[in-house]
């Protein structure tokens, strides 16, 4: 059966792209080699992160569906975190964060579709482009929601609301694709692109890569399309949101 997905999603082109980086890009990681050529039928994807009013709706079928599923409200905040859990706050239009990997994928799967791999999610910040930004070689802060202009990771002080148009949205209309929050993929990571990771008995990635960057990053290389991140909750999830696809 067809899934539904949300209004707010658009179809992406089949086509085909190089993933990961060239040699030569600057701030590139050594995991994102070699580069491997993956192509794909068209698929929908959410123009923004899931917000907080949308997780929110759904927040009891999420528990429901899985009940290892964690995630942290602006009162639950853990002491240490740099920012705020945008959960129970007056920011219903700003993406979703503290949500772990389990209550991000049950969302999905509710939602009729699914955490995006890896590759997708990189097919789709590049929307056919080639450089390191989505947008060109050099970074440029009116893209990104990031701490990039005030210098100090976290100096920004939490997330925005999310848009549907303007120097956020690539190519494609996909919003907040650098920035704002890193988003959950279903891919576990792997020193080498093209190389499987294991999975555990619920298929949930011992290390699930996060890609995009987030309002805590100062570092413009983390912004790149290519770039792979890892999340480390004892650190804090203040930047780590999501979004689906859905797949014909």
């Amino acid at each position: 059966m067809e899934p539904s997905p949300s209004p707010e999603s658009v179809w992406l082109p089949a086509g085909r792209f190089e993933m990961g980086s060239p040699a030569g890009e600057p701030g590139r990681d050594v995991d994102e080699g070699p580069r491997t050529e993956v192509a794909f039928e068209r698929f929908r994807m959410d123009v923004t992160p899931v917000t907080v009013r949308a997780f929110a709706a759904r927040r009891e079928q999420v528990r429901a569906k899985d009940p290892q599923a964690r995630w942290w409200t602006d009162a639950e905040t853990p002491e240490g975190w740099l920012g705020r859990c945008n959960l129970d706050s007056e920011r219903a239009a700003h993406p979703v964060n503290c949500v772990d990997w389990r209550a991000a994928r049950a969302y999905c799967e509710l939602a009729g579709g699914a955490l995006p791999t890896e590759a997708e999610w990189e097919y789709a910040v590049r929307a056919s482009t080639v450089s390191a930004f989505w947008w060109g070689e050099s970074f440029e802060v009116e893209h990104v929601v990031g701490s990039v202009s005030c210098a100090s990771r976290g100096c920004l002080s939490g997330t925005a609301p999310v848009v549907h148009a303007g120097p956020r949205c690539n190519g494609w209309g996909l919003c907040d694709m650098a920035g704002n929050v890193w988003q959950w993929t279903s891919t576990g990571y792997q020193e080498q692109l093209g190389e499987a990771a294991p999975v555990g008995p619920s298929g949930e990635p011992a290390k699930p890569v996060h890609k995009g960057g987030s309002w805590l990053n100062h570092v413009p290389s983390l912004f790149r399309s290519a770039h792979r991140g890892l999340a480390y909750p004892k650190n804090g999830l203040t930047g780590v949101g999501f979004r689906c696809v859905y797949r014909p």
